[in-house]
């Protein structure tokens, strides 16, 4: 099971990202404050519920979404700290998205230009992308399902040379 091996090295080298170190500094500031700390594991609870409720249901609870998303919202207006985390947050989901995105066109290769549901400016710069990725050499075209968005705030610019 080798790559069961270079999942726990790609898990090793990801702790070591400044991404994931300014993630736990970001927390560890909200741990300082005894309020924000109060606050922010109430809202990690609320969220942790809605994932486990979406897990088994495959259907978000509406009601249960929006209050989360009013509740990030009025600790993001509240506490400076929080504000920073979810900030910082987005840097590291970023990360991790590139780090999908490259799995996932190693898997099935790199989608073909016309796949691509997005205006011509950013199928170039994806094209520019997995040319990058793929080392200069075409792979097998991937079937994009329909519907398919980038994960959003992922800023491709950064990966091509």
């Amino acid at each position: 099971m080798d790559y069961i091996i270079k999942a726990r090295e790609l898990g090793e080298a990801l702790l070591k990202t400044p991404e994931l170190q300014k993630l736990k500094e970001a927390e560890a500031e909200i741990r300082k404050d005894p309020q924000a700390s109060k606050a922010f594991d109430e809202y990690q609870q609320k969220e942790s519920s809605l994932i486990a409720a979406q897990m088994l249901s495959k259907v978000p609870p509406e009601k249960e979404s929006l209050a989360l998303i009013d509740l990030k919202m009025r600790l993001i207006n509240r506490y400076q700290s929080i504000r920073n985390f979810f900030n910082v947050q987005q840097d590291f989901e970023r990360l991790m998205a590139s780090v999908n995105l490259i799995i996932t066109t190693t898997i099935f290769g790199t989608p073909n230009l016309d796949q691509l549901p997005f205006p011509q400016e950013l199928k170039d710069m994806a094209q520019k992308l997995l040319h990058n990725l793929g080392g200069g050499q075409e792979g097998p075209t991937m079937q994009i399902p329909e519907g398919f968005k980038l994960p959003e705030g992922l800023d491709l610019n950064k990966f091509i040379k």
